[in-house]
């Protein structure tokens, strides 16, 4: 039986084709902190990025007018940060871009200016950004420590840089 279960552990994630339909139904609250198989978050950390991406523009087609600009801004971001998580930085630039556009608190944008300068490998651009942050975040912030790792270890993969400490 252990044999069995070491050998579906070591199996690649089957993924799912697209987005499942119940997903699109939740409000965007429950779909955004939906932890369940065919969530968006529990696909990306599947390996399932394509389909966490293909659920998130899913999401956000089929409920825009009733999304606030803040949740677009918000989706857009989730995508090009699932895309940044998985390697595919180029692909996460007009999500970023995006997200960016539409705006948000002083804190949100500089977080997204960021992601974006980091995926850019943009050095000067992810130091004003943290700068902008330090300003505005509360003392133990997990974004700043993630941003100082960005601009520590710009070269790293980004889940790697997020958590760099030297």
């Amino acid at each position: 039986m252990l044999s069995i279960l070491l050998a579906l552990a070591a199996e690649p994630a089957v993924c799912p084709s697209g987005p499942a339909k119940d997903q699109l139904r939740l409000n965007y609250s429950a779909f955004d902190t939906n932890a369940g198989p065919p969530a968006w978050r529990s696909l990306l950390a599947r390996g399932c990025t394509d389909t966490a991406v293909a659920t998130l523009i899913a999401y956000r087609d089929a409920n825009r007018s009733r999304m606030t600009r803040t949740q677009l801004g918000e989706i857009n971001f989730h995508m090009g940060q699932a895309l940044a998580m998985s390697g595919r930085d180029a692909e996460a630039i007009p999500h970023f871009l995006q997200s960016a556009k539409l705006g948000g608190s002083a804190e949100w944008t500089a977080y997204v200016a960021a992601n974006l300068a980091f995926v850019r490998k943009d050095r000067a651009a992810l130091g004003k950004a943290l700068g902008d942050y330090e300003k505005l975040a509360e003392p133990g912030s997990l974004r700043l420590a993630f941003i100082r790792g960005f601009l520590r270890c710009i070269d790293k993969p980004y889940m790697e840089a997020a958590h760099c400490s030297a």
